[in-house]
């Protein structure tokens, strides 16, 4: 993931939080969780 790739992750669960969308947020959180897992096991 480059640096713009996770500055543009960041903000985006930044708004969600700030917009008191706690579950879409988590629910980010956790996609991006099982795809780092996912692309991990590919190497």
């Amino acid at each position: 993931m480059t640096r713009l790739e996770l500055l543009t992750l960041l903000l985006s669960i930044q708004a969600l939080l700030e917009s008191d969308n706690v579950d879409a947020a988590k629910k980010l959180i956790a996609e991006v969780i099982a795809e780092a897992k996912r692309n991990g096991s590919d190497k």
